[in-house]
């Protein structure tokens, strides 16, 4: 393990151990049961704690329990396949221990969808506007966060849509903030304001909007780098884009205890990365262990960075990514063409061959991946002559069971839920804002 790794983890874990008293604080329960218009309990009904990882099943009565960290207020999402999703909000005395809170849902109504002759298939447009653009995305419950502008991102606007894309409400990103670039779906479900200047985490609360600034370096130690939660423990990496290798971290969090998952590195360009240092002059050798002493880094690290090698065309950051798929943990190593597959202790179970990262044009494949949350399913994302397509990659035996194209060209932003497929699209040469549009996944095997 290298230096900078140590340091990297040595920080995460000092995180983490600082948030204890979050975690150590006292445990508060929510019982209650799901039924349907007749009275008839709901098997299988998700129930979610919004910005959060506490979710459970209802049993064959309908019932269900979550124990959670005391909180002042939580928003409690009961979803199932044949109804419709309901949210109810909870505030929570700090004198109570435990809560009731039933739902009785409605039945989907299903329209089967007419026949007719098109030219071509459109896809269906969430959200838009003549005097706006959106630039990127999240979900929250049934309905929309939206990072916007009228001219630039300097001056951004977030907005609630609905699952109509009614704008429900608007705040403006803070001056002084910088360019907007992006919002950023955390471990914990919030949605944050990544600016030039800062970071906003987004609070949803009956419908409006409460933002409050985080600390970007402790943003970006003590919750970017975390993946996911299973089993109590957090899954964390050490990644960092200027190493070609890191390591996926599991961390007890009530043993104050990490485990390693797994290391990724990609070996070929490992070997040329090492070997910046060699390239050096005389002078410039010096000059990069003086910077490795004062970085406390190997000296090869601080030479590939120095000599301008991370940011060349010879250089592709990792991309190996890590899913959790019900209670499995999943880790796609595109390095060594494999899908492994770990319990949720973090125990590996088995390794299989993957190929898909290897279509027959290389440069199809865009090292990026999708995870549908609801349908715990798993995409591929490639692109041929600006038009982008995904996979879907059985995450059992790392094949492609399916592909779909989507109809417009250029889409942006692409994210997967609820088996559609969303994205930020503008058509080309087009005085159109950027809106947000939508597509059911249609797999072909083609």
């Amino acid at each position: 393990m290298t230096k900078i790794s140590k340091y990297l983890i040595l920080s995460l874990l000092f995180g983490f151990i600082l948030s204890q008293n979050s975690i150590a604080q006292k445990a508060f329960s929510i019982y209650g049961e799901i039924v349907n218009s007749q009275d008839k309990p709901v098997q299988g009904a998700l129930i979610q704690i919004l910005n959060s990882n506490y979710n459970t099943l209802s049993d064959a009565k309908g019932a269900f329990k979550i124990t959670l960290p005391h909180k002042q207020h939580v928003s409690i999402l009961a979803k199932h396949a044949s109804y419709i999703s309901k949210v109810k909000e909870l505030d929570i005395n700090d004198t109570i221990e435990s809560a009731v809170v039933n739902f009785r849902l409605t039945f989907k109504e299903i329209i089967l969808d007419s026949v007719s002759v098109k030219p071509k298939l459109k896809p269906d447009t969430i959200a838009y506007s003549g005097k706006y653009s959106i630039y990127d995305f999240d979900f929250y419950e049934d309905k929309y966060i939206l990072l916007t502008a009228a001219n630039k991102l300097d001056k951004a606007e977030i907005k609630l849509a609905d699952y109509n894309g009614k704008i429900l409400s608007t705040t403006k990103i803070p001056e002084g903030s910088g360019l907007a670039k992006e919002l950023f779906h955390d471990y914990m479900g919030y949605t944050n304001v990544i600016c030039e200047n800062a970071i906003y985490r987004v609070i949803v609360y009956n419908n409006a909007f409460v933002i409050f600034s985080l600390n970007a370096k402790d943003f970006n130690s003590f919750v970017k780098p975390i993946i996911d939660t299973i089993n109590n423990k957090l899954i964390f990496s050490d990644y960092w884009k200027e190493y070609p290798a890191f390591n996926y971290y599991s961390y007890d969090e009530k043993e104050k205890s990490k485990d390693k998952i797994i290391s990724i590195t990609n070996a070929d360009l490992m070997s040329i990365y090492n070997m910046e240092y060699y390239y050096m002059k005389p002078r410039q050798r010096l000059e990069a262990r003086e910077v490795a002493d004062a970085y406390n880094v190997d000296k090869t690290v601080a030479a590939a960075v120095m000599s301008g090698f991370t940011k060349s065309l010879f250089y592709d950051p990792l991309y190996a990514p890590l899913f959790i798929l019900k209670d499995t943990i999943c880790v796609f190593d595109h390095y060594k063409d494999a899908l492994y597959h770990f319990d949720k202790q973090g125990k590996k179970l088995d390794s299989i061959s993957i190929s898909y990262n290897h279509p027959k044009n290389w440069r199809e494949w865009k090292h990026l991946m999708l995870k549908d949350d609801f349908e715990n399913s798993i995409y591929a994302v490639y692109a041929n002559n600006g038009h982008k397509y995904i996979k879907y990659i059985d995450h059992r035996d790392g094949k492609v069971k399916g592909k779909y194209k989507l109809i417009f060209h250029s889409a942006d932003k692409v994210k997967v839920r609820d088996g559609y497929i969303y994205y930020v699209y503008r058509p080309f040469e087009s005085t159109q804002e950027k809106f947000l549009y939508r597509e059911r996944i249609n797999l072909s095997q083609n």
